[in-house]
């Protein structure tokens, strides 16, 4: 499937028909999402206008976008706030499927995405910890392992020793992990469901508060650790570096929450890193091996590269900030 799946109105209108919505009066195009085509879709039913969020995957299969909405539907029943349920279809479906194309339907949320900054870092630092602090007990059965969405620090390792693996990604991750990973994957850290892709630019706010938590694409049991890496490693930015005093806001923030245990304080620095490697192999497997969109082949870098201005910024400071 192309990097965006163009609909024209009887195609939006053919899928909003799948839903007991009303007539669709109105679609605009937005250009949020990588693995998504999304659309803003206007209804009137009964003389009241409505908004939804119409998205095709261009990734992803019927069982995978399913697994994902159970893992909102979870989220709703354990009252997390943040997160936004699908709405089903007229045959009780979570998804829809129309010819080759297959994707989801919720309400539109009103909210602003943020940039970074001190605020924005500790409102998601304190988001994450609280999806984080969830008990799931009598929904773990119901919930993916993360690893089937996303690449975690073994799967990263088992890459990087790959043949598919391009030479820049192999000779940068030998050079910042040189002892392998051994010492991190040694550690037992506490797992949970999280995100896997928590960047701001997953989030909504209003009136400098969080409001939603978007995407839950990559998301699914796994390491917490490797959660709060990776959501610092897209959310503290500062001119695309990652900088210290906004890793303390967030740290802020979601230790108002969780407090982070020590294990995890130690390889705090290390998840961060390992958190840029893991979407640079998603860039790799999806532009640069696969063909979602052949302009971004060489995208990776640029999350590599900040992997190693993060890696040289701690080598300068001589000591974690942490």
């Amino acid at each position: 499937m192309a990097a965006y799946t163009e609909l024209d109105f009887e195609e939006i209108n053919q899928i909003v028909g799948f839903y007991d919505l009303g007539t669709l009066l109105d679609f605009i195009p937005l250009s949020l999402g990588i693995s998504n085509s999304n659309y803003q879709v206007e209804v009137k039913n009964k003389g009241i206008k409505q908004k939804f969020l119409l998205k095709v995957s261009n990734d992803k299969g019927p069982q995978q976008l399913h697994k994902e909405q159970v893992i909102l539907q979870v989220l709703k029943k354990l009252n997390f706030t943040y997160s936004i349920c699908c709405l089903e279809t007229k045959d009780g479906n979570m998804i829809y499927e129309h010819e080759d194309k297959v994707g989801v339907l919720f309400p539109f949320v009103e909210g602003i995405p943020p940039g970074p900054s001190d605020f924005t870092c500790k409102e998601i630092g304190r988001g994450l910890a609280e999806l984080h602090s969830l008990d799931l007990n009598g929904f773990v059965d119901e919930i993916r392992d993360q690893s089937e969405v996303g690449y975690g620090p073994q799967d990263i390792l088992d890459f990087s020793n790959s043949d598919e693996c391009p030479t820049d990604f192999k000779s940068f991750f030998n050079r910042i992990f040189e002892d392998q990973l051994k010492e991190f994957l040694g550690v037992h850290f506490q797992t949970g469901l999280i995100h896997g892709d928590l960047y701001y630019d997953n989030t909504l706010f209003d009136n400098n508060k969080l409001k939603a938590i978007l995407d839950f694409e990559q998301s699914g049991l796994g390491a917490l650790i490797f959660d709060i890496g990776i959501s610092i490693s897209g959310t503290c930015l500062e001119k695309g570096r990652i900088i210290r005093p906004l890793i303390k806001s967030f740290l802020i923030g979601y230790e108002s929450v969780r407090p982070l245990p020590l294990e995890e304080r130690e390889f705090l620095n290390h998840s961060i890193i390992l958190g840029l490697f893991s979407i640079a192999l998603w860039r790799v497997k999806r532009f640069t091996l696969g063909n979602l969109d052949p302009t971004m082949a060489d995208s990776y870098m640029e999350l590599i590269q900040r992997a190693i201005n993060f890696k040289n910024s701690m080598i300068e400071l001589k000591r974690s900030p942490f």
